[in-house]
């Protein structure tokens, strides 16, 4: 579960001014800069120092902070809340969901949703990519019951191994798993109903059987089951695309007039059980089909109903923290469900998601309606953001460096099939203090103003930043790793110092 620890690949380079125009998409082959393949030409480059044993850090004059120092203003610029973000996380008593809980204890839960020991009831076993939509849907729901739960990581077959033992508790190898009071349940939709139903003084997330509100359940779950069927194939084919974009369209206005007529959740005023299993693949939708189709959901006119039902999920500090941003969606899904067609129309949205366009450079713009992945809903200015990202990095800074320097060597043999997944791959050792220099360069960046103003170390070598922050950027996870926010800002700070040493 350690920060970063999952995707890894061949590195690809930097972002605008120099660094958008050679920004490497995963779904490309080649990507060129002024006409010139960059990517190529660095990895020919490097190959040749590797195999000269040119890179070295015996130049190297440190001028960045030491960890301890950046630790300290950390501290001192962080609130009382975030200062107590370890010490709850291990707790399990954070006021809102995070990736990184293994044990979630909630406060004032009554006696009788432990076991005797005084022990969660149900243990879940999700994806430790935090990939999984079945999973997804299975933690927002004890998230806002709050049913007391522990997690067990377990990898998708698409970018690792899962152990022996799991194969024998689930031999299908599917996820999530649960056990609940002991009992094995291996279907997301029957580990819901169990929790639903086992937990009776927790808050419940269905309306009372025959009530006129329970009537609607079964109707909008077969309408979620429709739209996730009619995305699923226009996502992963090329035919027919107009009559299958006309089928998703008429599809999301049958679910736009629904939430207009009950909003601003599915039934109604308060979040149901209905709203966690559509928010999962609504939100992948969002995500991949204005990359791959060209086609907005998010602020879409269209669908305003739509639009103010995310607003009203990102409200809910479960689902807040619990969703993932657009980036990590569009490349986690191939993986997953297959490969994934664009048409023409999808390249600005795919640019945009991918930082192609310069998006990902500081000054990062304001949201004042006009980002394709909105962020006002998220609420978390800039400066918090920042200190989320320092805190992540600094928290796990010698695991961080070591897996940046991956971007200086080759590709792990065997590979998996997630084209940023590398977890056989072996760090460039030669790279690792020159990384963790630039790295304490960019942290001193999230946490003052004068970042551009500050010297930083001599002897840092243009191809080691340039493929170890690269690498290291690209595979920023959310929400794995951090929230959207932090993580739009790290990514763009690390684009700053590639920028800086260019």
């Amino acid at each position: 579960a350690h920060l970063f620890f999952i995707w890894a690949t061949n590195a690809l380079v930097a972002k605008p001014p120099i660094a958008a125009q050679c920004r490497a998409r995963p779904r490309s082959i080649r990507h060129q800069c002024n006409g010139m393949d960059v990517p190529g030409m660095l990895r020919n480059f490097i190959g040749g120092l590797r195999g000269s044993g040119v890179i070295s850090s015996l130049d190297l004059v440190d001028r960045a902070p030491p960890w301890k120092e950046l630790q300290q203003g950390l501290h001192e610029a962080s609130t009382e809340e975030e200062r107590s973000f370890r010490q709850e996380l291990a707790a399990g008593t954070l006021e809102h969901a995070n990736s990184l809980a293994t044990r979630r204890m909630f406060a004032g839960k009554a006696e009788d949703n432990l076991d005797k020991q005084g022990q969660p009831r149900v243990q879940l076993y999700r994806d430790t990519a935090s990939w999984c939509p079945y999973c997804e849907k299975v933690w927002l729901l004890l998230e806002e019951k709050r049913v007391p739960y522990v997690v067990e990581k377990v990898n998708m077959n698409c970018y690792g191994d899962k152990p022996a033992w799991f194969w024998a508790m689930q031999p299908s190898g599917g996820i999530p798993v649960a056990k609940v009071d002991g009992r094995i349940i291996t279907e997301s939709n029957d580990i819901m109903l169990a929790i639903e139903r086992g937990f009776p003084s927790c808050r419940p997330m269905l309306p009372p059987e025959g009530s006129p509100v329970y009537s609607r359940v079964r109707p909008l779950l077969s309408l979620e089951r429709e739209v996730f069927s009619c995305w699923f194939r226009w996502l992963t084919t090329s035919t027919s695309d107009g009559a299958q974009r006309m089928n998703f369209i008429s599809l999301m206005d049958r679910v736009d007039a629904e939430l207009r007529e009950f909003g601003p959740f599915f039934l109604g005023s308060d979040i149901s059980l209905v709203d966690c299993m559509f928010a999962p693949f609504l939100e992948r939708m969002a995500a991949s089909v204005p990359y791959f189709k060209g086609l907005r959901i998010r602020r879409n006119p269209a669908w305003p109903a739509v639009e103010a039902w995310f607003i009203a999920m990102e409200a809910r500090p479960s689902y807040r923290h619990i969703q993932s941003d657009f980036y990590t969606h569009v490349h986690d899904l191939p993986p997953q469900i297959g490969r994934c067609h664009s048409t023409p129309e999808a390249e600005p949205f795919a640019s945009a998601i991918d930082g192609a366009d310069g998006s990902w450079s500081l000054p990062l713009p304001a949201d004042e309606g006009q980002l394709i992945e909105p962020l006002t809903g998220l609420k978390q200015d800039d400066s918090s953001a920042r200190r989320e990202a320092a805190e992540r990095v600094i928290s796990n800074h010698e695991a961080v460096c070591t897996f940046a320097a991956r971007g200086c060597s080759r590709p792990g043999f065997p590979p998996v099939s997630a084209p940023l997944s590398d977890p056989n791959a072996m760090p460039e050792a030669e790279a690792v203090p020159q990384v963790d220099a630039a790295l304490r360069h960019v942290v001193r960046a999230l946490l003052t103003a004068d970042s551009e103003e500050a010297p930083i170390s001599d002897g840092l070598q243009v191809d080691v930043v340039v493929r170890s922050l690269g690498y290291l950027r690209d595979r920023i996870s959310v929400p794995r790793d951090m929230s959207y926010p932090a993580a739009r800002q790290l990514r763009a700070h690390l684009n700053q110092m590639i920028e800086r040493v260019f």
